[in-house]
């Protein structure tokens, strides 16, 4: 079984994303869907010291972090795999307008099950298209997302925050 914490649009609340990883320790994962609005390096760094530094931390870009310059340079979409059975398109949402029929495009061009996105600051854990599409809300709302991945492959989506 895989735990990971899922976020977006931190807006550089920093002290929530602390709160939320000591209370969910161990994570085999940290994914941010963007707008962190701080130093990408800085949170990496806090997120392994909060965690373990094999955990694996992935992030993108939003709309916000372009006045930011070094979260600017993060890329807007990433693809990677969870576990065999499962691969991941992590974005902002904002250049798809947050619409899931656009999403899933990208998601099957890349041959992903799993869509990540913020953006909207909404909850949303709902399937369409063939596509797993999950919002985690807003960090800067105290809203994050656990995602369990049980050997078997079966996803499990909890709101804590």
């Amino acid at each position: 079984m895989k735990r990971y914490l899922i976020c977006s649009d931190i807006h550089g609340r920093e002290s929530y994303l602390e709160s939320a990883l000591s209370k969910n320790v161990p994570l085999d994962g940290v994914y941010i869907a963007g707008d962190l609005e701080m130093s990408p390096s800085e949170l990496e760094d806090m997120i392994r010291r909060l965690t373990s530094p094999k955990t694996d931390v992935r992030m993108v870009c939003g709309n916000c972090d372009s006045y930011y310059t070094e979260a600017s340079s993060l890329r807007t979409a990433i693809v990677f795999p969870i576990q065999p059975n499962h691969k991941v398109f992590m974005t902002h949402g904002h250049r798809y307008m947050a619409r899931h029929d656009i999403m899933s495009y990208a998601a099957q061009d890349n041959g992903c099950d799993i869509v990540i996105y913020g953006h909207i600051h909404r909850k949303i854990d709902m399937t369409e298209y063939g596509i797993r599409f999950l919002n985690p809300g807003a960090m800067k709302d105290n809203s994050y997302m656990i995602l369990t991945v049980d050997d078997d492959g079966s996803l499990n989506v909890e709101f804590p925050g």
